[in-house]
């Protein structure tokens, strides 16, 4: 083998090894983190989690380890092959786990092996490996599906998740090692995954048909069995309510509680009354213990039993709901006080001759009542009969079980959740005993709120304490005018082996149609990569330099006409060698020219960049122009550089600066030339175009100046800011020829960042200008307004010891010739400034003659001094506004006043006497003002 060959090979089995010793060490550090983290937290996870898990996970992280040692040593294809048989190993056991994990697992167990062959093995290992993960992957998959005692999986959503995300780091990692893959193998693959694909996906969409299928066929007869209940719960409460309705409209009843409070007492109608209730008592049933009437303040004024008289319902929702809708209710779950049973109360609204609620008529009923209802529905309802699971009866408000079908212990048991404010809550109402609050809660209060929120009807899937949590699907009915909902359960397990028989004929049936797939596939990819493998061979000799190699044409397909061009190709090729030297030596002097004018124009663009870091510092436009031509010339090394600035009226191209001696000349007479007119510069200043003179003297357009008489070719750049042509850079040279189109490209650079900074100055010294100016006029602003303000009379204000006055003109020259001081210590002047303008002045004398002021003292003052400033200039700012907005709501008053009249002699009657009014004068006359014609006063 030539050494290239072997170079070839020992860098290949490098790469191995390194990749075997990157995926051992991952595979360790996955499996270790699974293995500790289900230490921890396994159990919050309730994941199905057995001592085998651990056993199997263990296990795989220490072949990892082992595999990281053997990489080490050389020995990496052994080390993969531990890994993979662990892996391997690790699908197999999740049927003995787990059931439902074997198909996930299985499927990216094969990608996960695949990834880590492709890598790390072989080529004649790569094959026989994925072929055993594939044939463990499908021989675990119908175990699983024949295998029975397999304990489902609790949770199998969290074994899942973690496979799939380990399944598409591996796919990840397959599909970056898929464009390095032979031919073949691609082919192989494609083929693969364009026909098992489809079947996977079509059977995962067959079971979940199925199981929604048979889901809504169970939530369906759970319905049906829920509203056939529910009917017949609501026909018992109608026919109550139809009842008590009926005696709440007793004329005897009515006449009583229409009396008065007072009129009632020992009354001939509450002797009626009273013999009207026990006429309802014969014939009750036995179940019914009370017949209570109230008036409209809730409190019990006649009663069967005597111990009932005065009891107040007022606070009660079943009340309330009767005295807001007016219509017959049934409470939830009661206990009435002083008895020991439970009960609930139905209760009918009594209305007045003239349709007035006054009362409430409301019967007591034995809780016992419900066990039997449910009981004769049960014994009605067809559905129920078809044993869909177990049915209740809930009192919504506090989540109480009133009546169960297969859980007679559940009664008056609630669902709220067993808590010191739950148990609080229902001992207040007497639901509860809290020292036997234990025995009482039954928590669940998934299913309570979804019963609180009840409307009508409710489908929802929730753990049952029917079953001791399992997950059961339940739908509730709402029993109109009532606190009652009847609720149907059905295990959601009841589906559980039609859904596994399906899903056992799916797998099968996929499984056999992968198997077919893949050998399809393995036929197709061997009967394209043959013919080409053979081209692929004639072309490795001719790149290895026989050029004689031809391939065989078996076919006129697109692989013959492959064979041809590769035989086409040699021909190409040999004749091509022939003149490569020459090619060679061409392009290679094209490149080192092309990469000089490289070098020079990164040199120039380097320069153009320091020039412009340079140029930005200085503001000064006169210092900027002087400047920019001084750096220019010694950077690019030209014999002249000037820049000249358009007049006003844009008519002159104006010299503003130069750096050669003639330039300094032409500045002195205030060198100028028209623009349009003269030279290249005056022709760049009216196109804005750059223009080039390679030969002064051969260039019409040239000007001929005396004081640059060395000058052989020049270049002028028009200078633009804003898509404004302000002036141009002229630059000259005393060699011919000495500015290319390369030039004008780079130096164009250089003229923009000129023209900005020119700009820049300029607008800088103009707004500069404006600030000076604004300051003035501000200044004289704040001046003249507290001049103003001064003239008003009050100047200042003192405070002393003694107390504080307003200060003016002439108690100011009172009290300075006074003695009103405070001592002849060192007196404290400190001006008070608004906006650096003094409006006055904060004097301060020390209470102890002799002071001296501190530091801090000084500080204080200053800022008391300057935030006074502040606060007096925004008091006679608002003072101002204050007096303006008073005028203005003076005027408009005064002129709303006037236009209330169309008659001219009120309206000026009108303006007279507000006028008057508002500026306190005595008299008001308007006049009007005489002409040539007549005249008339007024």
């Amino acid at each position: 083998m030539s050494e290239p060959a072997n170079n070839f090979a020992k860098n290949r089995f490098d790469q191995r090894v390194n990749y075997a010793y990157r995926f051992s060490l991952g595979v360790a550090i996955l499996f270790s983190t699974l293995f500790i983290s289900l230490l921890f937290f396994g159990r919050s996870l309730n994941s199905d989690i057995t001592v085998s898990t651990y056993v199997t996970l263990g296990l795989c992280a220490l072949t990892a380890i082992i595999s990281i040692f053997l990489c080490r040593r050389g020995m990496s294809t052994t080390g993969i092959l531990l890994v993979i048989a662990s892996l391997i190993l690790l699908t197999a056991s999740r049927i003995f786990i787990a059931k439902g994990l074997a198909v996930s697992t299985g499927i990216i167990n094969i990608i996960t092996v695949a990834a880590i062959a492709i890598y790390t093995l072989p080529r004649n290992w790569i094959a026989r490996v994925i072929s055993l993960a594939f044939l463990n992957a499908v021989v675990t998959i119908l175990a699983e599906q024949f295998i029975t005692n397999i304990p489902s999986a609790k949770n199998p959503g969290v074994a899942n998740a973690v496979s799939i995300a380990i399944g598409l780091v591996f796919l990840g990692i397959l599909l970056l090692r898929f464009p390095r893959l032979t031919l073949r193998a691609k082919l192989l693959v494609s083929f693969i995954a364009l026909t098992i694909l489809p079947i996977v996906l079509l059977g995962v969409q067959t079971y979940r048909a199925t199981h929604q299928l048979l889901e809504d066929q169970i939530k369906a007869e759970v319905l049906r069995a829920a509203l056939d209940a529910g009917g017949d719960l609501q026909t018992f409460a109608d026919s109550q309510f139809v009842t008590l309705s009926t005696q709440a409209r007793s004329s005897d009843i009515v006449n009583y509680i229409s009396l008065s409070p007072l009129a009632r007492a020992n009354s001939e109608e509450e002797i009626l009354a009273q013999e009207t209730l026990k006429s309802f008592t014969k014939n009750a049933p036995t179940y019914i213990t009370a017949y209570s009437i109230t008036d409209q303040s809730g409190k019990v004024v006649l009663d069967n039993n005597k111990n009932n008289l005065g009891v107040d319902y007022s606070n009660q929702d079943f009340y309330k709901y009767v005295l807001e809708t007016r219509k017959p209710y049934a409470s939830g779950l009661a206990k009435p006080a002083g008895q020991t049973d439970y009960s609930f109360y139905i209760a009918a609204p009594i209305f007045s001759k003239s349709n007035e609620l006054i009362g409430v008529y409301i019967k007591t009923y034995n809780a016992s009542l419900f066990q039997d209802l449910m009981v004769q529905v049960i014994k009605k309802s067809r559905a129920l009969k078809a044993e869909v699971g177990f049915s209740y009866i809930m009192d919504r408000s506090h989540a109480f079980v009133l009546a169960h079908s297969s859980k007679a212990n559940f009664a008056y048991k609630t669902y709220l959740a067993e808590t010191p404010e739950t148990i609080q809550a229902l001992a207040a109402q007497g639901l509860i005993d809290p020292a036997q609050a234990d025995g009482r809660f039954i928590s669940q209060p998934e299913t309570a709120a979804e019963l609180q929120g009840l409307e009508e009807t409710a489908t929802f899937e929730l753990p049952s304490p029917a079953l001791d949590y399992d997950s059961a699907l339940s739908t509730a009915v709402l029993i109109r005018n009532t606190d009652w909902a009847f609720v149907v359960s059905a295990p959601t397990s009841t589906v559980t082996g039609l859904i596994q028989e399906q899903t056992r004929n799916v797998v099968v049936t996929s499984i056999i149609l992968m198997a077919l797939a893949a050998l399809a596939a393995l036929w197709a990819a061997n009967s394209f990569t043959k013919p080409i493998a053979e081209i692929t061979e004639v072309a490795q000799s001719i790149s290895a330099g026989d050029y004689g190699k031809r391939a065989a044409v078996h076919t006129r397909d697109e692989v013959g006409l492959l064979a041809d061009s590769i035989n086409v190709m040699g021909e190409e090729i040999q004749r091509s060698i022939e003149t490569l030297e020459s090619r060679v030596q061409r392009r290679t002097a094209d490149l080192s020219q092309a990469t000089q004018q490289s070098d020079k124009r990164a040199k120039d663009l380097q320069t153009i960049a320091e020039i412009s870091r340079s140029i930005s510092t200085e503001k000064n436009p006169e210092k900027l122009l002087t400047l920019v031509t001084k750096t220019v010339s010694e950077r690019f090394g030209f014999y002249h550089v000037g820049i000249f600035l358009l007049s006003e009226d844009k008519k002159l191209a104006v010299l503003r600066a130069a750096n050669s001696k003639g330039g300094q000349e032409m500045l002195a007479r205030k060198h100028s030339l028209g623009v349009g007119q003269t030279g290249i510069v005056g022709y760049v200043t009216s196109t804005g175009l750059p223009r080039i003179a390679l030969d002064t003297g051969a260039d019409a357009v040239f000007f001929n100046n005396p004081s640059l008489p060395d000058t052989h070719s020049e270049m002028a750049l028009p200078l633009t800011t804003r898509g404004t042509i302000i002036g141009a850079l002229d630059v000259q040279s005393v060699k011919p020829n000495a500015f290319t189109e390369a030039d004008t490209a780079i130096l164009s650079v250089l003229a923009d960042q000129i023209a900005i900074a020119i700009d820049n100055s300029t607008l800088l010294e103009a707004a500069e200008a404006s600030v000076e100016e604004t300051k003035s006029i501000f200044a004289e602003y704040l001046t003249e307004a507290w001049q103003k303000k001064a003239e008003t009379g009050v100047i200042g204000y003192r405070q002393t010891l003694t107390g504080g006055e307003t200060l003016t003109k002439n108690n100011l020259a009172l009290t300075e010739n006074g003695n009103n001081g405070n001592g002849n210590g060192h007196s404290l002047e400190v001006p008070i400034k608004v906006r650096e303008q003094t409006i006055g002045v904060l004097n301060i004398k020390p209470a102890v003659e002799g002071q001296e002021w501190a530091e801090d003292d000084l500080t204080m003052i200053a800022s008391v001094a300057e935030r006074l400033g502040l606060a007096l200039d925004n008091a006679r700012l608002f003072e101002e506004t204050s007096t303006r907005a008073t005028r203005e709501r003076l005027v408009a008053d005064i002129t709303t006043k006037i236009r209330g009249s169309n008659n001219p002699q009120e309206m000026i009657k009108t303006a007279m006497d507000e006028l008057k009014q508002a500026l306190g004068a005595t008299k008001v006359e308007i006049l009007q003002e005489k002409n040539n014609n007549s005249s008339q006063d007024h």
